[in-house]
């Protein structure tokens, strides 16, 4: 188990290591100049260019700029955004924070409703049930979020006014919550204030939503393939013959065998809804890592853009190696193979 760990982390190195090459030369291919971007509409003295230029690193060579840049993450130290002069470790985990708990939102509302979904297909198969259960899983397998999200902003909130359709919580009713250690969802607890906390909740409706459609489809078709697999097995057929009732043979020895699948595929999934958390939060004007991220690319911010990307790169990388682990520990055959 050791070797199988030790190879998934050297697998890793030179996957970091062009990660940080891509992130470094994309965003300086960005045409703008950086100081008049900073500056706004203003006309930059040719000496103060010069001298912000001296102060940011970017008047040494390329080559000694990534350098440096490969030296200080290697260090721990992913330097200060432009603008604000504040350490970006510390910007990013303000902002990482809510789209963590969009990315939890939505995969406990995608696996819930998932899974629920795949069960009754299987015991279902061939019915047209079954049918339409796997219809609606493909056709939220092919929605994209940039087309799905402003389709649930249309209903729910401009034309039937139900729920809130950006932000995450309306500032201006609510002016005295603050949000504790980055959670809003905690701060409006905290706080006493039902009202603010439902307000939200409210705001959380949608974005979660939108961002769980893709991952629930692939936990629906899964879970249905998983538990259709299962009972095909022997040991379900002697478990009929020996008289249990259908109950106890789904939920003792159907489900718990799906659910090694099911689990896999739902770590599986978290990881890819961290991604799909940045495209969501740029439709819902949310406050996470994704509007973060956007908004340090239009103004030049060169280090939120690539230290942002690589952090979080880096917990991608981490949640995808937990999977690995989790399934090598489960079936090992996978380690063997690896």
């Amino acid at each position: 188990m050791f070797a199988f760990i030790l190879r998934r982390i050297l697998l890793m190195i030179p996957i970091y290591i062009g990660l940080t090459i891509s992130t470094f030369t994309l965003i300086r291919l960005v045409p703008g100049d950086v100081v008049q971007v900073m500056m706004g509409e203003r006309t930059v003295d040719p000496a103060l260019r010069a001298e912000m230029l001296t102060r940011l690193g970017l008047d040494k060579p390329i080559i000694v700029q990534y350098w440096d840049y490969l030296v200080r993450i290697l260090s721990g130290d992913f330097g200060e955004t432009f603008r604000t002069r504040t350490p970006v470790l510390q910007d990013f985990f303000h902002h990482f924070v809510p789209t963590l708990e969009l990315a939890i939102c939505a995969m406990i509302i995608a696996s819930i409703v998932g899974v629920s979904l795949g069960i009754a297909a299987a015991l279902k198969r061939g019915t047209w049930l079954d049918y339409a259960l796997m219809s609606g899983a493909l056709a939220g397998y092919s929605m994209p979020i940039y087309l799905l999200g402003p389709i649930l902003t249309g209903i729910f909130a401009h034309y039937l006014g139900l729920l809130p359709v950006s932000g995450v919580i309306n500032i201006i009713e609510f002016i005295d919550i603050e949000p504790k250690y980055g959670s809003w969802l905690l701060g409006s607890a905290l706080s006493g204030n039902l009202a603010a906390f439902w307000d939200v909740v409210k705001h959380f409706i949608l974005p979660s939503i939108a961002l769980s459609t893709i991952p629930m489809a692939m936990i629906a078709r899964m879970t249905r393939s998983a538990m259709l697999e299962v009972l095909g097995e022997d040991y379900i057929r002697t478990a009929k013959a020996k008289g249990l009732s259908p109950t106890r043979i789904i939920l003792v020895h159907v489900l718990r065998n799906t659910m090694i699948t099911v689990i896999t595929v739902i770590g599986l999934q978290m990881a890819q809804l961290m991604a799909g958390a940045i495209l969501t939060e740029t439709i819902f004007s949310w406050p996470g890592v994704g509007t973060w991220l956007l908004d340090g690319f239009f103004s030049r911010d060169y280090p939120i853009v690539q230290n942002g990307i690589l952090l979080v790169a880096t917990m991608l990388m981490f949640i995808s190696l937990l999977v690995d682990i989790t399934y090598g520990l489960i079936n090992p055959r996978i380690r063997h193979a690896a």
